[in-house]
């Protein structure tokens, strides 16, 4: 039942400082969770395909709660009945691969995963960049888990999945990506356009996109040098 007094969005943002405060610990749990099994597929891909471990990075991550109300904000406030209808990123991914085909394979490992069930069709902006340059994978994806339930008195262990976001992306997309999210994502987010400032960030997209293309040739050579020593 709403808080007396409350509109719908105040009545929105204190339900979803009501879920923080009693699920914070279980989300960063699960953020534990989603980092071990990614850890694990990217050391089985690196092993398959003879590459050293650091050529796949995963970090992790719990999206702050000031973080979320200012995403909804943003969208003006759209209405939901669970937090977790609202935001589809609480818990996100990064996957960084030193080589871009790698980023694909990384893919095909993750939808393998017993652990890890797939929500949506990946949006592919490596294939299909966004108009300032922007590459990466996107996906959804369920991952499994114990969620504690009950009272302090009667807790008890049932099965749940939550949502999480995972992106897939090279080393120099990332590099990108960072570079331009201070002042280009945010910046518009506050409503600032400019085309022509697109059109440097795509340019620059581009060349980092044939940059990467050459690294191919690293990683070939690595792998025959992996191969022949038997590494």
């Amino acid at each position: 039942m709403a808080e007396q007094g409350l509109t719908g969005n105040e009545h929105d943002r204190a339900r979803l400082v009501r879920y923080f405060g009693r699920y914070g610990d279980e989300l960063e749990q699960i953020r534990e969770l989603l980092q071990i099994r990614l850890d694990q597929l990217a050391l089985a891909y690196c092993r398959r395909h003879r590459l050293p471990r650091e050529a796949v990075a995963v970090t992790t991550r719990v999206k702050t709660l000031n973080s979320v109300l200012n995403k909804l904000a943003r969208r003006g406030w759209p209405p939901f009945e669970h937090p977790l209808d609202a935001i589809t990123d609480l818990i996100g991914a990064r996957v960084v691969c030193w080589f871009v085909d790698d980023c694909l394979g990384m893919l095909r490992f993750i939808a393998s995963s017993k652990h890890l069930t797939f929500q949506s069709d990946t949006e592919d902006y490596i294939h299909h960049p966004k108009k300032t340059g922007y590459r990466a994978l996107h996906l959804l994806a369920q991952v499994s888990y114990d969620s504690v339930s009950g009272t302090q008195t009667d807790a008890r262990i049932e099965s749940a999945q939550m949502l999480c976001e995972i992106q897939i992306r090279s080393k120099l997309q990332d590099a990108w990506g960072d570079i331009t999210h201070e002042f280009h994502y945010k910046a518009k987010a506050q409503g600032v356009r400019d085309s022509a400032y697109e059109k440097v960030l795509a340019g620059i997209a581009s060349q980092l996109a044939e940059e990467d293309q050459r690294l191919m040739k690293i990683r070939d050579a690595y792998q025959a040098l992996a191969a022949s020593k038997r590494l």
